[in-house]
Parts: C-alpha cells; sequence; structure tokens
C-alpha cells in the first residue's frame, strides 16, 4: 500500500500500519482469515467517504467533477489480496486490444497502433471510418448482478465472486464537503472509484459487452498485412493478414471499419 494516502472512515493510514510490525501483520492476520471463512465484512469496512476532484471545464457543473471514494486502508488491503486471485486469471481471456489497467500496456501502445493504422491507410488510399466512445459514468453504472455472472462466466471461483460481492454488500458512503460530512446513503450499483478491484472488474465486464457486440455486429475491421520478403537471402515468405476492429484502453473505445455501413452496423 502507497504510504501518505487519505485514510477512510476509520482514519487507519497505511502508514500506521507500516509502522506496526509483527503484531499488526499478526492481527491483519486473524482479521482477514475470519473474513475470507465467513464472508463477512467489517461493518466499518463499507462505508466510504465521498470527496470531489475537479477534472476540467465550469466549476460550476457537478458533471465536472469526479467522485472519489475513500476507503478503509485495511479494506484496501484485503481487496488487494482478493485481486491477486483473480488478476492472472482474467487478465489471459482479456481482448489483445486492451490496454487499460494492464502490467506492460499503456495508452501509448493504443496511440502507436491508432497513428499506425491511420497512417498506412492513407499510405495506400485506403479509406478508414472510426467512431470514439467515451462510456460516461462508467464505473457508476455497472451492474453488480450482471458483474458476479460474467466472473463465474470466466472462471472465477464461488468463493472469490463471493468475496467480491461482500466487498459491495451494504455498502454505504457520505460526502465530505469542507470539512463537513452528509449523512450516509446505500450505494446500489456501480464499483468504487478508489477501489483496489474496481479496474479489473470493469475491464472484466468491458470485455464481455465488447465480446458480444463483435459477435452480433459480425463486421471485420481493417485489414492489414505483415511479413517478411528477403530476396537477398533467398528467403520469401509470406505475408499474414489480420484485422483491427476496436482498441480499449479503461472507458474509452475505438471502432475501426473499412466501410461506414460496417461501422454503423457494430454502433
Amino acid at each position: 500500500m502507497k504510504s501518505r494516502k487519505a485514510p477512510g472512515n476509520d482514519e487507519i493510514t497505511a502508514d500506521l500500519l507500516k509502522a506496526g510490525g509483527e503484531p499488526v501483520i499478526k492481527w491483519l492476520h486473524e482479521i482477514f482469515s475470519d473474513v475470507w471463512k465467513h464472508e463477512e465484512m467489517v461493518e466499518e469496512w463499507n462505508l466510504a467517504i465521498l470527496i470531489k476532484l475537479f477534472k476540467k471545464g465550469d466549476k460550476q457543473l457537478c458533471d465536472n467533477y469526479r467522485g472519489i471514494s475513500l476507503l478503509s486502508v485495511t479494506s484496501k488491503l484485503l481487496s488487494r489480496i482478493i485481486l491477486n486471485r483473480i488478476q492472472l486469471l482474467v487478465d489471459s481471456q482479456l481482448l489483445e486490444a486492451q490496454s487499460g489497467f494492464r502490467s506492460n500496456r499503456s495508452t501509448i501502445n493504443q496511440i502507436f497502433t491508432l497513428k499506425l493504422c491511420m497512417d498506412k491507410r492513407r499510405e495506400f488510399n485506403k479509406p478508414l471510418f472510426m467512431c470514439f466512445i467515451d462510456i460516461s459514468k462508467a464505473y457508476d453504472s455497472v451492474n453488480r448482478e450482471l458483474l458476479w455472472k460474467v466472473c463465474r462466466k470466466y472462471g472465477i471461483s464461488e468463493k472469490l465472486v463471493n468475496l467480491l460481492k461482500m466487498l459491495y454488500t451494504n455498502s454505504k458512503a457520505k460526502v465530505k464537503i469542507n470539512g463537513e460530512f452528509s449523512d450516509s446513503f446505500e450505494i446500489y450499483n456501480g464499483v468504487m472509484q478508489g477501489g483496489i478491484p474496481s479496474p479489473i472488474l470493469f475491464n472484466i465486464l468491458f470485455y464481455f459487452i465488447i465480446r458480444k457486440v463483435i459477435e452480433e455486429a459480425d463486421v471485420i475491421g481493417v485489414q492489414f498485412s505483415y511479413g517478411r520478403n528477403d530476396s537477398f537471402h533467398g528467403t520469401i515468405e509470406k505475408y499474414l493478414n489480420f484485422d483491427i476492429l476496436t482498441l480499449l484502453s479503461a472507458e474509452y473505445l475505438v471502432v475501426m471499419c473499412e466501410t461506414s455501413d460496417d461501422l454503423e452496423i457494430f454502433i
């Protein structure tokens, strides 16, 4: 856990846990083992403090702010343990075109691929139709029941699904503005902004949705070829064809097609 980060409602910081040494480690192990066995969350851990983070634009508009959840550091540590159990399994099934929240991948990869696609289509005077999609309130709009079904579909064990559900069962929040707190209220949808497993959970749901769209739309993306033609050394290799239909990064999506009709079908 990173040091010098704002604590949650219990005011326990990562620095405090790190300074506790062996006694705190044993204490955490006992609590986590009990939670893991009985699949019941410590009540205080389900309460998030919501603070506003300005993005850009007019400061008078609520839509120009992002809500960040300050969660219990102890619950985030438990979430990290759960995430470590599912991350490799989920990551191995995601689309090659997905780069958001994955190790050794970044937005730079997608920008490079997008620019290369545009350059090559222009070089060979081929058509290219694109649509850029930004999913508004992506984390807040996640349907949790659908998310748990998708998790099971892609091989996450029932035990781990139950533990993930536990993180969101009876979840509540209260808003902090200018040092004052609102009354707490229940949260029924979405995954927490700032939650440890939230990015990977959103990734797997996004993958499921895009995969279904690709299957039902039945369209082909932009076609390219690659290979090597080395006549100097007496070896001529056949060029291989492939296509790129989508590029995904976090809640952003780029769709690329060779015809406007195909693009319209996908959208």
